[in-house]
């Protein structure tokens, strides 16, 4: 049985990712902040707890044989979080993890990127200042770097996007003011994020060690911002809210435009079962209950 350490486990897609391979006989050693932060699957006999508030990552991996750590554990600066904040989180926590990892002769370190250029905020440059360190480390630890644009699913926080919209509509508030929502974006149902995870780690010995082995996850099909929330909208039959198109200027460097590869997964044998958004948005309706 192999042993999972995975930081960002009480997280949105880090508890996605326990049941996973929890249900798939791994062992899983999760990683939270503090107890406050409960662990969703503590009723499998596969699993331990660690609290960062109680212990620190040189006791954990002195004490258990890790084979795998998959890091999701972030700050996306969207509650107010300073720069030092976001270093601290997304820099300089996961270092650390690594450098222990490879110090126990971890087998592999899988790590949670964003496909935002590091210009766009604090959060894409601190992201893509650890991916330069798993270069570094490459040819010590066989890394892989699964690069995500924009996930959803159901009973997300709603301090993401698609989530927030959600409770919004659900709330039936009276206008919503947005950018002009002709950016596209390509976006990934939870289940499919959480396929792409399983694929590497399933086929991690045809991955090299000495580079940094990255993969792209997402459908290869893009859907402007003005289209999903008119799609959430009509799905969820509210009729109240009105839509203030263009009342909010678009953020500095703002990317109108881009392209996922996924190209790398699929040589791997990876599929999305959610190509369609819309597909994915009336999931997540049916879950939640949230037709009117």
């Amino acid at each position: 049985m192999k042993t999972i350490l995975l930081t960002g486990a009480t997280g949105y897609l880090g508890g996605y990712l326990a049941k996973n391979f929890l249900d798939k006989g791994f062992f899983v050693i999760a990683l939270a902040l503090n107890k406050s932060e409960q662990f969703k699957w503590k009723n499998y006999d596969n699993q331990k707890v660690y609290y960062l508030d109680g212990t620190n990552i040189k006791e954990i991996f002195a004490k258990e044989k890790i084979d795998i750590v998959i890091h999701t554990a972030t700050i996306y600066g969207r509650s107010n979080e300073d720069n030092v904040d976001m270093v601290k989180a997304n820099l300089e926590f996961p270092l650390r993890v690594l450098e222990e990892a490879v110090k126990h002769n971890v087998e592999i370190f899988v790590n949670t990127d964003t496909i935002l250029e590091k210009s766009i905020n604090a959060y894409s440059l601190t992201k893509s200042q650890f991916t330069d360190w798993l270069k570094i480390y490459s040819d010590k630890i066989k890394c892989i770097n699964l690069r995500l644009d924009h996930f959803y699913g159901p009973n997300d926080n709603p301090v993401k996007f698609i989530a927030w919209l959600i409770q919004q509509f659900s709330k039936n508030v009276a206008k919503i003011d947005l950018t002009e929502g002709s950016q596209t974006r390509d976006f990934a149902y939870i289940d499919d994020v959480v396929s792409a995870f399983d694929t590497v780690i399933q086929n991690s010995e045809k991955l090299p060690i000495g580079k940094v082995n990255n993969f792209e996850v997402g459908t290869n099909v893009k859907t402007s911002i003005k289209e999903m929330v008119l799609m959430i909208k009509e799905m969820m039959g509210n009729t109240v809210t009105e839509l203030n198109f263009g009342a909010i200027p678009y953020r500095k460097n703002e990317v109108l435009d881009y392209q996922i590869d996924t190209s790398g997964l699929h040589l791997l044998g990876w599929k999305p079962e959610y190509i369609s958004v819309e597909k994915g948005i009336q999931k997540i309706v049916e879950i939640e209950g949230l037709r009117k």
